[in-house]
């Protein structure tokens, strides 16, 4: 870590001694992507809702989840934040909190587990599971949350392995100015979220803080679940081109799975292994960041810590839900997770029209994960652990190295006819697996307001380290890591947008992924004869249509529906057209209405249609790398979910109160029986109230 520090500040000195810093003061603009904020919004137009898709000059898309649009969800976790997204959803087995596998989706994409189908970093950098690859939701809090980038399909200038990305934009001071934020809820389930939140921007300098407690006793036994944040985010103008920000983050949460109402219909070498578990999620994240920008170009360099334990308890007995007696079983489990490195990404504007994308990152990992069994040893426990009461794994530290480019040309006017081609590359050099490179090509082709879009990427992903899982073992046979290959998609997408400014927008998006070389991850028994699947690969093609409007002042409406299907093989020849968790049909859309000028309602539905639940990834034991076989067993019931959120808005001068408010929110109003994994049955209405009062 020391010779992290170093070289971080002898980059920042270097950059500042190159580029020539003069005064002034810092941005007062937020940057998503390709578009630039100037303030905070009060509403959500089209261009800014969470089903539209926001246009870059590479012929790509990404759609944005505004801090607005997440209050209005009364959003109490990081996987609902995103239900409103077209194409994007997530698993759950309870009210609350975040599990250990797989739990979100992207076009389905992200049920590969252990795999990091999906990129998810906190800042502009990673911040989620780096051994098994999952989501880690408890070591995010919603408070901490100014909003999100999501990028639904694979973009090398944009960002490395994996094929899809959601990037968390944190909170900070945008505007001159003191505030103080104390917001307080509660409801069903003994569900209770509380959050104090201070800010000061003043000249050069601005800081940012807040801490908050989001807890609930769960609608069932043993589904509570807790989080606790505290968070800091501070800058510093050093003159007008030139700025610096510290952001440090420390989350404590845990996350109880309930038992399942039902027989589980599955077993590891012929023993149920216990259903009902314990996660705890404890992380201290540290970003320290360089930015600049002058009229020709701008970019910053970014270095990152990222500090995560992780634990998984299995505490309680399958048979009888009662907790394990000493010697009689139950299974500890912890990942020590260690990811720190630096980002650089300079944009150059040289010529009208033109412009150049240039970056890298460096990544680098210490991991560690430790087994056991949860309160002794027995020999069934035996059995499973191969013998051994206890087993560690040291993961060796891993440096992954992706330097990126990409450049665009705009011929012709934004405001009339226009086309913009565009290219871009991307390579990877991993210290373990084998090296591999990404190009990217685009067109944009244009009149006003409409944009017809074509692009074509390609993906990679890397394995996490748990692929060589029992190699890193002193008694385990070794294997040859740089025989693993990344997995790789080739992506196709067109896509057409008309906006009618301050009234509403629609589009339409066409999608191809070709996918192959999937990988296995070893986890015991014979060494695989090979790590990749040299006959099987899956194509998904998806249709998503997104519409936004605004027929009435007061009254924004927005809805959207994508279709997927799927055509997949595995090594033996076994076709499927079914994956794990990608619904044939999805369909969500929301309206927002606001009445007597001070009271508004936020009311959105979700619905899923011909989907199954199961993971995608293989997880060997020999030589299998054959796609799971899903049948009507894994076939789960359609989901059909609306929601409701009126608050009334007040200012109270005499005590300071500016832009406060009251609400009640309402979940699954028409209490629809449902569930994501069988045996798991979610919650059905539920009833939340809350207070925000603001003082400025």
């Amino acid at each position: 870590m020391v010779v992290v520090r170093i070289v971080v500040i002898v980059g920042v000195l270097l950059q500042m001694v190159w580029s020539g810093a003069v005064s002034g003061e810092e941005r007062k603009s937020l940057e998503l992507g390709g578009i630039i904020v100037t303030a905070k919004r009060t509403g959500v137009p089209p261009e800014a809702s969470p089903v539209m898709p926001v246009e870059t000059n590479y012929g790509t898309q990404f759609n944005i989840v505004t801090e607005e649009q997440i209050k209005e969800q009364n959003s109490y976790d990081l996987p609902s934040t995103l239900r409103d997204v077209p194409g994007v959803m997530f698993q759950s087995k309870n009210l609350m909190g975040s599990q250990t596998n797989h739990s979100l989706y992207i076009r389905g994409r992200g049920s590969s587990h252990p795999s990091p189908d999906l990129a998810v970093m906190f800042d502009g950098v990673p911040r989620y599971g780096a051994l098994f690859g999952q989501l880690l939701g408890d070591g995010v809090a919603v408070s901490t949350i100014g909003g999100m980038e999501v990028y639904k399909s694979p973009q090398p200038s944009r960002f490395g392995s994996g094929y899809a990305f959601v990037n968390i934009l944190p909170r900070y001071m945008m505007k001159e100015g003191e505030e103080a934020r104390i917001d307080s809820s509660g409801g069903s389930d003994g569900t209770f979220d509380e959050s104090i939140s201070a800010g000061v921007k003043k000249g050069p300098f601005d800081i940012y803080a807040s801490q908050s407690l989001t807890r609930t006793d769960g609608d069932r036994h043993n589904s509570a679940a807790s989080q606790q944040s505290y968070y800091i985010n501070a800058g510093y103008g050093i003159n007008k081109e030139w700025s610096l920000r510290l952001l440090v983050n420390y989350v404590n949460g845990w996350t109880e799975a309930p038992m399942p109402d039902r027989p589980a219909n599955f077993a590891v070498n012929g023993v149920n292994w216990p259903q009902a578990e314990r996660y705890k999620t404890e992380t201290t994240f540290t970003t320290l960041t360089l930015n600049h920008e002058y009229e020709r170009f701008n970019g910053h360099l970014k270095a990152y810590w990222n500090d995560t334990t992780f634990q998984l308890l299995q505490e309680l007995n399958a048979a009888n839900g009662r907790r394990f007696a000493n010697g009689s079983g139950g299974l500890w489990s912890q990942q020590e997770i260690g990811l720190y490195g630096i980002r650089g990404r300079e944009t150059l504007r040289l010529w009208p029209g033109g412009e150049i994308i240039a970056g890298a990152d460096l990544d680098m990992t210490e991991l560690k994960n430790t087994q056991r069994t949860y309160s002794g040893l027995t020999p069934t426990a035996a059995a499973v652990n191969g013998g051994l009461a206890r087993r560690v794994w040291d993961f060796p530290d891993t440096r992954f190295f992706s330097p990126y480019a990409a450049v665009s040309h705009m011929i012709g006017r934004r405001e009339g006819f226009h086309i913009i081609p565009s290219t871009g590359f991307r390579y990877y050099q991993h210290s373990e697996f084998e090296s591999k490179s990404a190009p990217q090509g685009g067109l944009v082709i244009g009149y006003g307001n409409t944009d017809l879009s074509i692009s074509y990427a390609r993906g990679v992903n890397y394995p996490s380290p748990i692929a060589i899982m029992n190699a890193v073992l002193t008694n385990a046979p070794a294997n040859n890591p740089k025989a693993i290959k990344p997995e790789v998609v080739d992506h196709y997408e067109a896509g057409i947008v008309h906006k009618w400014p301050d009234k509403g927008s629609l589009g339409a998006t066409v999608f191809n992924d070709k996918g192959k070389d999937r990988f296995l991850t070893y986890m015991g028994g014979a060494v695989p004869l090979r790590f990749n699947d040299p006959v099987g690969y899956y194509e998904i093609r998806g249709l998503e249509l997104t519409g936004a409007a605004i027929p009435a002042k007061d009254l924004e409406l927005f809805a959207a529906a994508t279709w997927l299907t799927v055509e997949a093989k595995g090594a033996d020849n076994v076709e499927s057209s079914h994956m794990p968790y990608t619904p044939g049909f999805q369909f969500q859309a929301g309206a927002k209405w606001r009445f007597f000028d001070r009271f508004r309602v936020f009311a959105d539905m979700q619905h899923l249609r011909d989907l199954y639940q199961g993971a995608s990834a293989g997880v060997g034991r020999g030589n299998t790398l054959n796609l799971p076989v899903l049948t009507s067993k894994d076939k789960l019931g359609d989901i059909t979910l609306v929601n409701a959120r009126v608050s009334y808005r007040f200012d109270y001068r005499p005590m300071g109160f500016s832009n406060s408010e009251v609400f009640v929110a309402v979940n699954n109003i028409f209490n629809q029986d449902y569930e994501y994994a069988k045996g798991y049955p979610m919650p059905g209405t539920t009833f939340f109230g809350g207070v925000s009062l603001k003082f400025n």
